[in-house]
């Protein structure tokens, strides 16, 4: 179940942010992106439920909530591509063609696999861990949108912290397939120019983890 006070916090977040510019009235393109496609559907959570299943119910309500939110002239849009290409240049263009002013990337985490614990259900094996818990946040960190996706990062991250929500630090860990670059440990922003969603929006952008789908009580 979604917890209504993560999503509602962060649709505020993401309305006041997308809104803060210096010219009323505000006219803003909030973008949602569900993360992964059928064809690579991410992580797989302690019960056994694709990753793409959480994205897609946490962006369309998310979308809801937002479309209930922002002021008039304020739009929303989800979208998802069932694009096999690994290279998401379709998935690129898709956001780019969109116009936003503000792209969301929803994704939920996992851990590496050295801190999976395996389990058999009803003859199916299943992997948890109680390793990591928490939201996480990307921004690109080299390119002309870095300052303005940063800024909607800290508002997001300030107001899930608001709300009793923490983020994981994990992804910072020295080990093979993390020792991401951490920008502020307390919000749980990271830097994200090794994702291309980020690397080449020419819009802000961040992408978040909404929490650790490996761990069973963050599912």
């Amino acid at each position: 179940m979604i917890d209504r006070r993560r999503l509602l916090a962060l649709a505020a977040a993401l309305a006041a942010t997308a809104c803060s510019g210096p010219v009323p009235p505000c006219v803003s393109r909030i973008v949602v992106d569900v993360g992964h496609t059928p064809d690579a559907p991410g992580a797989t959570s302690a019960s056994g439920i694709d990753e793409l299943t959480f994205n897609r119910r946490f962006a369309r309500r998310l979308g809801r909530a937002l479309d209930m939110l922002l002021p008039s002239g304020g739009s929303s849009t989800v979208i998802e591509t069932a694009d096999p290409d690994p290279r998401l240049d379709r998935r690129v263009a898709a956001l780019a063609a969109a116009e936003p002013s503000l792209i969301l990337s929803v994704h939920h985490d996992s851990v590496q696999e050295r801190y999976l614990i395996r389990r058999t259900v009803d003859g199916r094996e299943l992997t948890q861990t109680d390793a990591a818990a928490g939201f996480s946040l990307f921004v690109p960190a080299d390119t002309a949108v870095a300052a303005d996706s940063l800024r909607a990062a800290e508002s997001i991250a300030d107001a899930l912290l608001a709300v009793g929500e923490r983020p994981s630090r994990h992804h910072a860990e020295p080990v093979d397939g993390e020792n991401r670059r951490l920008l502020d440990p307390a919000r749980g922003i990271y830097a994200g120019d090794f994702l291309k969603i980020l690397r080449t929006a020419t819009a802000p952008a961040v992408l978040l983890e909404v929490g650790v789908i490996k761990n069973p009580a963050e599912e």
